[in-house]
């Protein structure tokens, strides 16, 4: 940390807005990393109030005027949100099972609409200012390596006798409260980490972020979410092969990376202690499979009665939430574990056609952005858009659009994609991931 003076943070003069709403961000992230496991409160609802609070912020630091340009510059797009919003209402208002008049449906209602609302608030904060993201990475990482090193703490020195059986740490894993939702929180941190080290030039610093990766890589591949882990694998490749032509790695560096990653495997595979966890057993899970439905831990059964539940409420669905509600369930789970399935039993086909049309068309936008900018684009940028990617493909099989964290950083991954500098301090003709030290 630099300190210039009494009015400057991490070398950013406090006494301006942009500065202000970026340590605030900072601090919400690091918050909602450690938090979400601890207040009694749900996942969602505390990731609902920590975009309050920023999208609050916002409003009153850079002023209503910025976000009337945002919504003037993309006509057809705000009027199709506009359409999303309004549809969803409808599915709200008009479901079959009342929702509107429940706290469940009007919760998840809520957290919906503010999870829209942060992105485009965080969007319209970036193009203003333009902070250095590299922080923003940089607290990703560390907060969730944080969050596996109390866990380590938790295994060997809680006073719990029960500690150390499989449900304890499936359905309470410290500071998160699910094995699963860790799994989307060590995802983002693996990838933030990797691309965080592969653009490190300091080699103390590489020390520090070497270490923080080993960590949550580890806890990824403990928790053995196969999602999780072929997700990461899926976007690395997308994101790579989209700029290959244009893209340098140093080839050290990336030896380091894999070779951090690879011992982060060997230590998971030593630390496995459940049927559920660990590589080789969501491997032998996997290959004990007998059929399409056990290999997908039961989600084609899921995804059809879902389906089925919806064949006479198809064009608006059954409002927010509702899948809490469908009669007869063969599982009792809170969502579908896939995305597409879920926005239509939730908004049913009208409100999954304009918000996939929204997602799609602003991925587009991100890959544009990544192949016209590839000969200067930062690291940074890779690194969110590979997060970006990596949740959506997720969220074919889990719930990146239902639980809290997985949908504040897909939110927070896709405003850095579209309204963060693309430009690094190279010139060089391709892009290098490894920076020029000023």
């Amino acid at each position: 940390m630099i300190v210039e003076s009494n009015r400057t943070v991490f070398g950013l003069d406090t006494t301006r807005p942009g500065s202000v709403l970026y340590l605030l961000l900072l601090a919400l992230l690091f918050s909602i990393s450690i938090t979400t496991g601890i207040w009694d409160l749900g996942n969602s609802h505390i990731v609902m109030l920590h975009e309050l609070v920023f999208v609050l912020a916002c409003v009153v630091g850079v002023g209503v005027k910025p976000f009337v340009t945002l919504i003037k510059s993309r006509p057809i797009v705000s009027v199709l949100l506009g359409a999303w919003l309004f549809s969803i209402t409808l599915s709200l208002l008009l479901s079959p099972y009342n929702l509107a008049y429940l706290s469940t449906g009007r919760a998840r209602y809520y957290e919906t609409i503010l999870h829209v609302f942060f992105f485009l608030s965080l969007l319209v904060y970036l193009r203003l200012y333009q902070p250095p993201l590299r922080l923003v990475f940089y607290v990703l990482l560390l907060s969730n390596a944080f969050v596996v090193m109390q866990a380590i703490s938790v295994w060997h020195f809680s006073s719990d006798v029960g500690i150390h059986s499989s449900a304890a740490w499936f359905s309470r894993f410290p500071f998160v409260g699910h094995a699963r939702h860790a799994g989307y929180n060590m995802l983002v941190a693996v990838l933030a980490g990797a691309f965080l080290l592969l653009s490190e030039p300091l080699s103390r610093q590489r020390i520090f972020i070497g270490a923080a990766l080993f960590l949550v890589a580890a806890c990824l591949f403990w928790l053995g979410g196969r999602g999780s882990m072929l997700s990461a694998l899926v976007a690395l490749g997308v994101v790579f092969v989209w700029v290959r032509q244009k893209l340098i790695i140093d080839r050290r560096l990336l030896v380091i990376t894999l070779s951090v990653v690879v011992c982060a495997v060997i230590a998971a595979h030593f630390a496995a202690a459940f049927s559920w966890n660990g590589v080789s057993n969501s491997i032998g899970r996997s290959v004990a499979a007998e059929n399409a439905d056990r290999l997908s831990s039961g989600r084609l059964t899921i995804w059809l009665y879902s389906l089925a539940a919806i064949r006479d409420d198809w064009f608006l669905g059954l409002g927010s939430q509702s899948y809490l509600f469908i009669p007869g369930k063969w599982r009792n789970t809170a969502m579908p574990h896939n995305a597409i399935v879920q926005f239509l039993v939730e908004w049913g086909v009208l409100g999954a056609t304009l918000f996939l049309s929204l997602f799609l068309y602003a991925l587009r936008q991100a890959f544009v952005r990544l192949r016209v900018s590839a000969s200067s684009i930062s690291a940074e940028i890779l690194s969110a858009t590979t997060i970006v990617v990596a949740l959506a493909v997720h969220g074919l099989t889990d719930g990146t659009f239902y639980h809290g964290k997985a949908s504040f950083y897909m939110a927070l991954c896709f405003a850095i994609c579209l309204g963060g500098a693309t430009f690094s301090s190279r010139t060089d003709k391709k892009c290098q991931l490894v920076p020029v030290r000023s």
